[in-house]
This record gives structure tokens, C-alpha cells and sequence, in this order.
């Protein structure tokens, strides 16, 4: 290759690299300005109201972090060797929450080691950081088993929770999304800081 072959396709290939680089520190800062503005606001208070879309597809599975709003797509079964409890320890680790699929037409949730206490939907308006903070029934446990939530006639669609890492929030199931080709969920957390310690005065981290 002569000289200003080579010197065209090193341009080229920089020209790629730096796409890329770019690229790549856009999205990681989004994701960051993403985790800043879920729980900004002062200590003890909701955060504004994220909204998520989940895709939906038979093959795999996005699983969410909500205290990030990092997704994550699920290996396949066989990468698990077909151990449950394998993918149950790759949720953990990668501190995932919630998952959504299609369920006989409708919005289904899935979520992983979460405390879930569903309430009317006008909760959602009316329901205050306090009335989360003292609920005994999010105090920390040990372990949450993994719950299926189905948006339907009758069935709750609004939630507050707590996840395995302590925090605390509120999350609605807005339904499919036009087309069916994903669930959108909307959820508001408070700032662990706050809930953490509310509920767990000698300062370690709930199990």
C-alpha cells in the first residue's frame, strides 16, 4: 500500500475510533445524568418520575436497576447450564429489579428481591415520602421472592417498594406501548441517604 493509501485509512480509521469514543462517553453520561436525576432532591424525598420503556420479545429478557436505570439483557437459559439458581445469582449481582413481558395480550412485570406493597392508583398523587419511610411493611428483610404483577381489569397497577439495596420509591405499570413492542413503567425514588437510615439506625447495610 503506498503512502497516501496508507495515510486515507489511518485518517479513516481514527476518523471510526473517535466516532465510537464519543459515542460511548455520550451514553455513559446519560446513564449518569440518568442515575443523578432519579435521586436528586434532598434527602428523604422523591426524586423526579422516571419513565422506562422495557422491550418485550420472546427470546430475551432487558431487566432494569432502578436505582441506575441501567438495563441489562438477560444470557440465554443454556449459558446458565438450565440452573435456576444461576440466573437468580446473575440478578443479584448485577443488581437488577424489574423486568416486563407480554402476558395473554396484556403488561406484565416481573420483579427480583423487591419488597412490592400494591395501593390504589391515586397513591401515586397523594402518597408522601413519610408514609414510605414509617411503612412497616417495606422495612428491610433478608430476602424477596420474585413477584409477577399483571396490569389488568382489577389488578393494581401502582406499587411502592423497596429493593435489595435499601431504597425506597413508588412505580405505576402504564401499559403496553403503541405497536405492543414494550411495557412502560414510571417510577419515583427517594434518596437512599435518608431511607436507608430512617429504617436502619445503626448505620450497616440492610441483607
Amino acid at each position: 500500500m503506498n503512502p497516501k493509501k496508507l495515510f486515507v485509512a489511518a485518517i479513516v480509521l481514527s476518523t471510526v475510533l473517535l466516532a465510537f469514543a464519543a459515542s460511548f462517553w455520550q451514553a455513559d453520561r446519560a446513564s449518569q445524568d440518568h442515575t443523578r436525576k432519579a435521586l436528586t432532591g434532598p434527602p428523604g424525598k422523591f426524586g423526579p418520575v422516571v419513565e422506562v420503556l422495557l422491550p418485550v420479545a420472546k427470546a430475551s429478557v432487558d431487566i432494569l436497576d432502578l436505582e441506575t436505570g441501567h438495563t441489562l439483557l438477560q444470557p440465554p437459559f443454556d449459558d446458565f447450564n438450565s440452573r435456576a439458581d444461576a440466573i437468580v445469582a446473575w440478578i443479584s449481582s448485577n443488581h437488577l429489579d424489574i423486568s416486563c413481558f407480554l402476558w395473554s395480550g396484556g403488561a406484565t412485570c416481573v420483579t427480583y428481591d423487591m419488597i412490592v406493597v400494591p395501593v390504589e392508583g391515586k397513591c401515586w398523587e397523594q402518597t408522601s415520602e413519610e408514609e414510605l419511610l414509617d411503612n412497616s411493611a417495606l422495612a428491610p428483610v433478608r430476602h424477596s421472592p420474585r413477584r409477577l404483577l399483571v396490569l389488568g381489569h382489577n389488578r393494581p397497577d401502582t406499587y411502592l417498594f423497596r429493593t435489595a439495596e435499601g431504597t425506597l420509591g413508588m412505580f405505576q405499570i402504564v401499559g403496553l406501548s403503541q405497536g405492543g413492542q414494550g411495557v412502560k413503567i414510571r417510577y419515583k425514588l427517594i434518596n437512599p441517604a435518608k431511607s436507608v437510615a430512617a429504617n436502619n439506625p445503626s448505620g450497616s447495610q440492610p441483607a
